[in-house]
Parts: C-alpha cells; sequence; structure tokens
C-alpha cells in the first residue's frame, strides 16, 4: 500500500535525523559523559524498536495476513494496516496479539487505512 510506503519513508528519514543528532553528541569532545550516554543509550532503544517493529509487522502479517506499519516510542504502539475495512474485532484480536510480546502494559492503537 502507498500509504504504508509513506509512512516508510517519513519514519526512516525521522529516524536518521535523530540518530545522526545523537551521533554528533556521542562525538562532541564538548558533551559530558551523561550527555553522552544519554545519546548512546537512546540509540540502543531506536535500534532496539526498530527490531521489534519488524518483528510485530511479520506477525501481523504471518497471522492476519495483512500489510501492516508500526512505530513504537516508549509505551505507545501506532499499528496502521493497510485494509479499506475497519473491523473493530480484528483490530482487538492484534492489540492482543502484541500485547503478548511485553511483560508490561503497552498502549496499543490500531487504524485502518487503504
Amino acid at each position: 500500500s502507498s500509504v504504508l510506503v509513506s509512512l516508510r519513508v517519513q519514519d526512516e528519514e525521522e529516524m536518521m535525523q535523530e540518530m545522526n543528532t545523537l551521533q554528533t553528541i556521542l562525538l562532541d569532545d564538548t558533551a559530558s559523559l551523561q550527555e553522552k550516554n544519554d545519546a548512546y543509550d537512546s540509540l540502543q532503544t531506536l535500534n532496539s524498536n526498530k527490531g521489534k517493529e519488524e518483528k510485530l509487522e511479520k506477525k501481523i502479517k504471518d497471522t492476519y495476513k495483512l500489510d501492516s506499519f508500526i512505530k513504537i516510542k516508549n509505551e505507545q504502539i501506532n499499528v496502521t494496516i493497510a485494509s479499506k475495512e475497519h473491523n473493530s474485532t480484528l483490530a482487538n484480536n492484534i492489540i492482543r496479539s502484541i500485547q503478548e510480546e511485553y511483560d508490561q502494559k503497552m498502549y496499543i492503537t490500531v487504524k485502518f487505512q487503504a
């Protein structure tokens, strides 16, 4: 779906900008040790979330045969499904299957877009 492609491109651009900013901090001689540690931790989180997003998209594809775009930010997970059909039962099932992957409560939203 072109909607998913558009979301992915936008997400990649935002992620690259954020990574560049964090890498600049890591290489800055005037940055404090705490700033560098925070930047490093943020980079690790970005990379970890990217892997989780891909894993969850694959799970939705395998389980529900649907293409999706997932964005994780803190405890918020936004799911965009490429489908004209807005099905609340399907949305609830997707939310449950994503929550299964986490020990703590996540705030998961599902949006259908064609």
